[in-house]
């Protein structure tokens, strides 16, 4: 294994974690934030089960959106070793 192959690996591993855990971070005061008009809003008579039921399917796709943004980074991770495997295998 070169270095530079190394040097990427390792880089490739900082990116990764990098887009993992903060995707989960923003994930996270995202959901918080607007979790903050919903509550008012479901605390009002009336409109308080159609707005629970937004606020769900909002957190939903938002949730949903996040796990997908972390499995791509995952992908793409994958394919990063799968190319550096190819480029050592070159180097012989």
């Amino acid at each position: 294994m070169s270095t530079t192959t190394t040097r990427l690996r390792g880089l490739a591993a900082m990116v990764r974690d990098a887009v993992e855990h903060g995707s989960t971070a923003v994930q996270r005061v995202h959901l918080a934030t607007a979790a903050r008009p919903f509550i008012v809003l479901e605390a009002i008579p009336g409109i308080a089960e159609p707005a629970a039921l937004v606020h769900r399917v909002y957190d939903a796709s938002v949730s949903f959106t996040y796990d997908n943004v972390r499995r791509v980074n995952w992908i793409v991770g994958v394919g990063v070793g799968v190319v550096l495997d190819g480029v050592e295998k070159q180097e012989g």
